[in-house]
């Protein structure tokens, strides 16, 4: 019982208070330097994988950097194959046509656990 008057007793002393900000400001000052510290360290890594990246990359761009092959002479009346190419693409994309759907949704209600009227919590009179 001592301890609890004790206890009451300074609970209404000023420097109680006093402490009460201290301890609040500090735990305010330990949440931003810990997100600080932590932001820093995910920034270090992030720019770390990153030039690692630009380091495997490098290769493969300087290979296309290269200058192109010459293109083979063609015969007269002969077509490129990159021009054969590209009709042959267009041609697909202008034929590729899709299904016809019906435009019908088809979702048919199942009763489960997770929407039975039985297993509501409130019961509603009808």
């Amino acid at each position: 019982m001592k301890l609890l008057d004790l206890t009451l007793l300074a609970a209404h002393e000023p420097w109680v208070y006093t402490k009460g900000w201290i301890v609040t400001i500090a735990g305010f000052l330990i949440v931003i330097i810990a997100l600080f510290i932590l932001s820093s360290i995910f920034r270090g890594v992030a720019n770390y994988f990153t030039k690692q990246d630009a380091k495997k990359a490098a290769p493969k761009v300087e290979q296309l950097k290269e200058a192109p092959k010459p293109v083979a002479k063609l015969a007269e009346g002969e077509i490129a194959p990159e021009v054969l190419t590209a009709i042959g693409m267009a041609l697909y994309l202008s034929t590729n046509l899709h299904d016809e759907e019906s435009n019908v949704i088809t979702i048919e209600r199942r009763v489960t656990s997770w929407n039975d009227k039985n297993y509501g919590v409130r019961h509603w009179k009808r």
